[in-house]
């Protein structure tokens, strides 16, 4: 494979610098569409259908072309709409051959729905440009990445850079309500799928700060994904009169010693995944890690390896965690049946059988306990040795300025679209990492006054833009 020039390079790294307005600018552009996911099963809101991504690919793929990039937006159903674009690399017919290697840069369009509206210090769909930040629902997840994306891929067109192998952009509708709608869709039609079918990709996920040991830096690089499975507990009792409670059987008494079970269940503990390894070497911990020493590990790291702690505790076991509960009718009525859900991230190889033993063992002697369980998604994953490591390695390096960035292996406790692209037959990591100084934890994700600093967008976009040099290579 052709090697990435350096001179080359550098040049690319200073035109995304320069195009920092237009960045911030694109997107703005992009949160101001409306694309609120609320669920499969929800029609939309305020007259604006659920989902309603369509129109924010079409306006993107609109803008590619005008980079003279190659685009297409396809709809899974009305107003669900997904962008796929190329930069194909060089000697290629313009057809969806994909070259060996080839790189494939995804991000989703969809967004959460906004609680509290009134909370936020702007409109959360106005993406108000401000104080070096944009703001608005979905600036982080994942517009900003589709931005950065697109940017990218723009950059490389406008110098004439002969990339040897193909550069791929997905950005796709309805990941938050689990893809069925988009990249389960895309991948599930063999034409489509062979269209985003690239040896290897780069998603959400990862790419979060780490401070190491005498101010080192490390961002995370998710190599797979905890499995999700919704857990349903239904209790159940005898329902009465709440003024004579000795002639009933109170079933949310019973819950209580459901939730006690679960509040006190202590999980296996595994240190097998990549991540506890290079931990021990960057903290100078002795001898191995296990779990028999994992806990004294982390009270060693004290606090300047508090971003590793959260880290390697979702790595190494299965959580289990009560997060809705519904019982009664009336408040002087004592409810019969109460129906606890639980929300359960299981590692790679923790299947449901798994879970349902699990969960068996944990209620051992609660008859009037019953136990259902549906797998949202599976754990999947790719190898730590992978030579898109190395490339981004180097491209992390250039992106930050900073010769001593390392890229560490982490495992995603959330679930993405890299599950559907890696079923698809492609290695997928994860990392879109922002700006080093950019280490706040209160980024509005998934809550409120969502926003992401205008450096960690330039900071992404140098990353995409380097990665692709070092692992696709420039043609002779």
């Amino acid at each position: 494979m052709p090697r990435a020039n350096d001179a080359t390079t550098a040049t690319l790294l200073s035109e995304v610098d320069s195009r920092r307005h237009d960045l911030a600018g694109l997107l703005s552009s992009l949160v101001q569409f409306p694309t609120v996911n609320y669920g499969d099963a929800h029609d939309g809101s305020d007259g604006i259908p659920n989902g309603n991504e369509l129109s924010c690919a079409i306006w993107l793929r609109d803008w590619l072309r005008n980079a003279r990039i190659s685009s297409d937006v396809y709809e899974a159903a009305p107003t669900r709409g997904s962008l796929i674009a190329r930069l194909p690399g060089d000697g290629r017919h313009p057809d969806w051959r994909l070259t060996t290697p080839s790189l494939m840069l995804m991000s989703h369009l969809d967004v959460v729905p906004v609680e509290d509206a009134h909370r936020w210090p702007y409109p959360p769909f106005s993406g108000v440009i401000a104080d070096g930040k944009v703001f608005g629902r979905g600036s982080r997840d994942a517009k900003g990445i589709a931005a950065a994306s697109a940017m990218a891929m723009a950059v490389l067109r406008g110098a004439n850079v002969r990339l040897a192998g193909d550069l791929v952009m997905l950005a796709a509708a309805d990941e938050e309500s689990g893809g069925r709608f988009g990249a389960g869709w895309v991948t599930s039609h063999p034409d489509l799928g062979a269209r985003v079918r690239t040896t290897a990709a780069l998603n959400e996920g990862g790419g979060s700060v780490l401070t190491l040991p005498e101010n080192g830096l490390g961002y995370t690089w998710a190599t797979g994904e905890k499995g999700r499975l919704e857990v349903t507990l239904v209790v159940s009792g005898s329902s009465g009169h709440a003024s004579a409670p000795w002639r009933a059987q109170n079933s949310l008494e019973r819950a209580a010693t459901v939730l006690g079970r679960l509040h006190a269940y202590s999980p296996d503990i595994h240190t097998t995944h990549p991540i506890f390894e290079a931990l021990r070497k960057a903290f100078g911990f002795p001898g191995g890690l296990d779990p028999a020493t994992l806990d004294r590990f982390i009270a060693t790291i004290g606090e300047v390896g508090r971003g590793a702690v959260g880290l390697m505790l979702g790595a190494s076991r299965i959580t289990i965690v009560p997060t809705m509960i519904q019982a009664g009718v009336k408040s002087n009525s004592i409810p019969g049946t109460c129906t606890i859900t639980c929300d359960v991230r299981a590692l790679p190889g923790q299947d449901l059988a798994f879970v349902q033993g699990v969960l068996t063992a944990i209620l051992d002697g609660l008859p009037w306990v019953t136990i259902s369980i549906a797998e949202t998604a599976i754990s999947n994953d790719s190898p730590w040795d992978h030579p898109l490591r190395d490339a981004a390695t180097m491209g992390i390096r250039s992106a930050t300025g900073r010769s001593d960035a390392v890229l560490l292996p982490a495992l995603c406790a959330g679930f993405t679209d890299s599950r559907f692209a890696r079923a698809n037959g492609t290695h997928v990591f994860d990392c879109a990492p922002g700006d080093w100084r950019d280490t706040s934890t209160d980024t509005g994700v998934h809550g409120t006054n969502e926003r992401i600093p205008i450096d960690s967008l330039v900071t992404m976009t140098r990353f995409f833009v380097a990665t692709a040099c070092n692992y696709l290579g420039f043609a002779d």
